[in-house]
């Protein structure tokens, strides 16, 4: 029957679209997650260079392929992918500029939508979580601040949302366990910090007291 050859043709098209989709959009995320790897090795070259690669394959290729089709645009493997990529844009804005770039910033603008935004500023907690612990092993006081409190500001924005069960949701409520362990390293470099000055005073005090200073 003409009419059913004419709907498998159909189904057979979208299906291919559908699988080019699903493949580029893999080639976004491993670019954004490779992007991601490299600003924690401090490569921003390599790091800027993915993402602009990243953001080509969604405007050139993913945006058109899946313009109309509601199904291909949201809730799968694009939309994952535009999430990992706006962690990464973000991530880098924030070690470039020391805040959290808005949705309306260049890279994000018209490229994600409010969930894939959100869901990538909630991803980059564990980013900047991660560096702090870094900058710890340094006892560099001063980037464990700034990162505890780049995830303060992220927790407080959020929290005028109404989150109902899902992937947000979920997201969201790991944040708080981020910022405990945020707290935990200032409290245990407080701590060394103390005793090291307190082994020192010791020190000096039974110096003093066989008359060596």
């Amino acid at each position: 029957m003409p009419a059913f050859e004419e709907l498998r043709k159909e189904m057979e098209a979208d299906d291919g679209t559908r699988e080019v989709v699903i493949k580029r959009s893999r080639d976004v995320l491993k670019l954004s997650k490779t992007a991601i790897y490299c600003l924690h090795r401090g490569q921003t070259e390599l790091a800027t260079s993915n993402l602009a690669e990243a953001r080509t394959i969604v405007e050139a290729e993913l945006f058109p392929l899946a313009d109309g089709k509601a199904q291909l645009r949201f809730g799968g493997a694009l939309s994952g992918a535009l999430e990992e990529y706006a962690e990464a844009v973000i991530f880098q804005g924030y070690l470039r500029d020391g805040r959290v770039p808005s949705p309306r910033s260049e890279g994000l603008a018209g490229v994600v939508n409010r969930d894939e935004y959100l869901g990538g500023v909630m991803d980059f907690v564990g980013e900047v979580t991660r560096t702090a612990v870094l900058a710890a092993t340094r006892r560099d006081e001063e980037a464990v601040a700034r990162a505890r409190e780049a995830v303060d500001d992220v927790q407080l924005a959020l929290m005028g949302f109404d989150f109902r069960n899902g992937q947000l949701r979920r997201k969201y409520d790991g944040i708080k366990y981020s910022l405990k362990k945020l707290e935990q390293v200032t409290y245990e470099m407080s701590l060394t910090k103390a005793l090291g000055q307190f082994s020192m005073g010791s020190r000096d005090s039974c110096l003093c007291a066989r008359g060596l200073v």
